[in-house]
Order: structure tokens, then sequence, then C-alpha cells
């Protein structure tokens, strides 16, 4: 509902105005009055008009000076002057204001009329412009936030984007950063922890880093591990004891607000490049190995000495040849090397079998993150911890990668298709609404990055292509069925703006809505 104030020093002048509007038109309020400058400005400061009629010959403050004082306070509020005198002197200076509307009394009805629907067009079209802004503004925020988490985990897991770091720095300025990587490990009391305990975890860590530590980029909590990536400046060398102090801010303030849970950290060294934080993030993981095996520790920062302490306990590059055959689907492959993997992690470990859990459940969340980005959203976490001996564990994962290759063989043999069968329907079903790929993504329940890419593959389209067409084969039906106007078919296939709208038309079939419309019409 717009909201409208009248100014005018002659009663009979405000009650004509709104006697015109109140017979003619509905969707406003005369929210205040005023007779003179001064108390337009109190008044319009008070309840805040969308509109103002404004007279300008007024006792005390006339009336430009007033919208001088208004503007300065209500920058949106819009007026329509009004006046006896049609002079060109008043005319020019309400120009300088930004005043598009000039009323000369006596006005006639039709003329008042015609006024007041130009500025309220005006001020829709504002209000729906901010509501855009902001809605994109919170988009962008959002956004950054999956850039971030995107990125950091393209370079822990060795993603191939189509797009190099340049572009990612136009989004995150991560160009010439130094830093280092740290991976926090929540370790749950209790049977099982549900989603929203987790999310809980992950809200608070996040918040906490933040707030003490500034610049940073977190990724996403995978099973009860989030990696962190902590920028560092060259003239701030971080050493050993910087690391340590970061973490021992951390670990308390975060651990004093969980219940029933114990938060750890294993933090690794700073890297020169950012494209090289998967060695950093290599060595978090080794130090973080080494805290939960240690009867007291909560957190350990990788250094010299645990370089050379340190046997590769993980073996990376296997386990990373291993993730590769079981995404897949190749079980050979994937069976022969989980028997390299699983026989070094023994004898790394020496045979200990708590150490020989603790590997086997990270594996498990390495392989949780590669599946979860293919949209593979199936419970594939494995419990070895009441088995007994190193054999036991070992066939206990085989049993269950068998099973996983199995159906993950499946899935990509009918799943993949369905999914994306789904994202089309989708469309299909919500193209006269504002549809972006990320909300169609989290509807099938992949990350966007893989639906863009595989809804290419698969169709030979990109989304955004095959949004336009599903639209625009909707609209030639409308215009042919000639019973809409230009507008009311923009809106009715998703596009609030009608010239945008027969710009897209025009530069995809070469015509003109209102050409075809023509041409093909019966």
């Amino acid at each position: 509902m717009l909201r409208i104030m009248l100014v005018d020093d002659e009663p009979i002048e405000r009650e004509g105005l709104q006697l015109i509007l109140r017979k003619n038109r509905s969707n406003f309020t005369v929210v205040a009055e005023a007779e003179n400058g001064i108390e337009a400005v109190e008044m319009a400061i008070i309840h805040k008009p969308d509109l103002i009629f404004m007279d300008i010959k007024m006792p005390e403050v006339d009336g430009l000076e007033a919208i001088k004082q208004i503007q300065s306070e209500l920058p949106t509020a819009k007026f329509i002057m009004v006046s006896a005198f049609d002079t060109f002197d008043y005319a020019r200076r309400a120009m300088t204001y930004g005043i598009k509307e000039y009323l000369l009394k006596p006005s006639k009805i039709s003329e008042v009329l015609e006024s007041f629907d130009r500025m309220v067009a005006e001020i829709e079209t504002e209000k729906q412009n901010l509501a855009e802004k902001q809605e994109m503004n919170h988009r962008l925020e959002r956004a950054g936030s999956f850039i971030e988490m995107e990125f950091i985990m393209s370079l822990l897991m060795d993603h191939v984007h189509e797009f190099d770091v340049e572009v990612w720095n136009d989004w995150i300025d991560i160009e010439n950063k130094r830093g280092y990587i740290a991976v926090f490990s929540f370790q749950f009391n209790g049977v099982h922890s549900s989603r929203t305990e987790k999310s809980q975890w992950y809200c608070l860590l996040k918040e906490t880093i933040q707030r003490q530590c500034g610049r940073c980029l977190v990724g996403p909590l995978t099973g009860f591990q989030v990696p962190v990536f902590f920028f560092d400046t060259a003239n701030d060398m971080v050493n050993d004891e910087k690391r340590q102090q970061f973490v021992r801010r951390i670990i308390p303030s975060v651990q004093s607000k969980l219940i029933g849970c114990h938060v750890f950290a294993g933090v690794g060294t700073v890297v020169s490049e950012i494209t090289q934080i998967g060695d950093s993030y290599k060595e978090a993981i080794y130090a973080l190995e080494l805290v939960h095996n240690h009867p007291t520790a909560s957190y350990m920062v990788y250094n010299d000495k645990l370089k050379q302490k340190r046997a590769e306990l993980l073996p990376f590059e296997i386990e990373k040849d291993l993730v590769e055959a079981i995404k897949a689907g190749d079980s050979q492959k994937g069976l022969h090397l989980f028997e390299t993997y699983f026989n070094v992690i023994q004898q790394a470990s020496d045979y200990q079998v708590r150490t020989i859990h603790k590997a086997m459940e990270n594996f498990y969340i390495v392989l949780t993150r590669s599946l979860q980005e293919l949209g593979f959203e199936e419970d594939i976490q494995i419990s070895v911890g009441q088995l007994e001996t190193s054999m036991q564990i070992k066939e206990a994962a085989k049993v269950q990668l068998i099973d996983l290759i199995t159906r993950l063989r499946e899935w990509r043999a009918h799943g993949i298709h369905f999914l994306l069968l789904q994202a089309k329907d989708y469309i299909d079903q919500h193209y006269d609404q504002v549809i972006t790929l990320e909300e169609v993504a989290n509807h099938i329940g992949i990350s966007s990055y893989y639906l863009s890419r595989l809804f290419k593959d698969k169709f030979h389209v990109t989304f955004i292509e095959y949004l336009t067409s599903v639209r625009l084969q909707r609209a030639k039906g409308f215009l042919l069925d000639g019973s809409m106007s230009l507008k009311e078919i923009a809106l009715n296939i998703g596009y609030k703006d009608p010239n945008y709208f027969s710009r897209v038309f025009k530069k995809e079939t070469g015509l003109s809505p209102t050409g075809y419309r023509s041409k093909y019409q019966q």
C-alpha cells in the first residue's frame, strides 16, 4: 500500500486531491497532511511517506525548501509539485531536486491521476529493484560461502575445473597468499550423532574461527572433520609457536560450548603457494592421527621433528588411486589397490589395531567427500571399533568395499540419468519462477558444479540454455494464442522485465515477440 502525504496551505486543495484519489484509486493511504513547509518536514520524518504532493508557495518555508530538507532524511521519497504559478523558474528549480511531475492549479482530474500513476509505477519499480538487489546480495553472500568451500575442497581433493586460480581470485582474493591447513575433528561421546548436532558443532567452530582469526577459508564438515585454510602474509612469518598459539585459542573456546563432544586439531606447515595446500593438508591429517593416538593431547602442530618421525601412516598416492577406482566402479582394480593400501597401513602403524581403526575410519571420511561430490548420498561409513584384530578389520572393510563398488556401478548406470531427468522435470515445472542452478542441484541432491557439468554432457546444452529454450517455447504458444500482452507473457514464463524478455526472444529467434506474433499468428 502506497503511503501518501498532502502538503498545501489551503485545506480545500488537500481535500480536493484526496477526493480525486479516493474516487479513482485504491492502492494508497494518506498517512499525513501538512499546511506549511516546517510542518511538512516534521510530518514526513515521522510518517515516512512514499509520495508527497507538495505545494510550492507556502508561508515560512516554501515547498522547494521543504523538499530539500525532506530529501536529506528520506532520499527515496518521491514528489509531485503543485503550484498556481506556471513559471519556468519554479520548474527549473524543481528539476534540480529530481522532481519529474508538476501540476498546475486548478488541476484536471485526468492530469492528477496520470501524474499519480507515473509516480506509483516509478516507486514500485524502485522497490522491486531494491528487493532484487537485496536478494542478489543475500545470494552472493551464500554463494561466497559455497565458493570458498568448493575452492578449498577442489585443492584438497585435486579436482579439475574449467577455470584456474586467476578466476578463483576474482571471487575470494587468493593471489600471492601464503597459509596453512588445520583439520579439526569432533569426537562424539554417544553412539550416534544427529545431523542437527553436527550442524551446531560446525557453526560454533566456524563462528569462533572467523571471530578470532579473521581471514580464512572454512571447508565443509565431512564425517567428523573440518579442513580450514588460514592466510598468512609475507610480513608475518608464521612459525611453529604462532600456529600453536592459534590452536590453543580456538580449541578451548569451542570446547567450552560443546556438550558430550570433544574437538581436536592437527595443523600443517605454511605453504608459499595456495595451490600447494594439499601438502599442508596431508601434514595436518598426519598430526591429527598422532593426536588421536595420544592419551592426553588435543592438538598437534606438524614440524621438522614430526617430519623426521613420519613413516607415511597414510599412503596418499595409493589412497587417491583407490578412491578413483571406487568412484569408477572398477572392482578388480579397487580390490587390488585396497590390498596394497591396507598392507602399507599395517606396516606403518606397526600393526597397532587402534591406529589401523582410525586410519580406516579416516579413509571412509575421504571417500565420503569424494562420492558426495558425485551426488551419491547413500550411507558408506564403516565402524570397525569393535573388531579386535587387523585381519578382522581388513575383511570387514573389504566386504563393505565390494558392496559399495557394486552399488556405485548400479547408481552410475541408472542413478545419474534419473537425477538429470529429475532436474529437467523440475525446470519444466518451475520455468515460470526465478530458479537457479543451485536450487535445482539442491532439489536433486548433488552439487551445482556437478549438475552443471553432467547436464551439459548428457543433454549437450547448458542449464541456462535449456531453461531459456523452455521459457521461449512457452512464450511462442502464448504469442500465437493472442490473449496476453507481452508483459503478461514475460511474467508467466519467469521474466520480471518485459524488455529483457524481448531481447532474449529476439536473440534466440531472430524476431521480436511482436514480429513473431505478426508473422505466425493465423
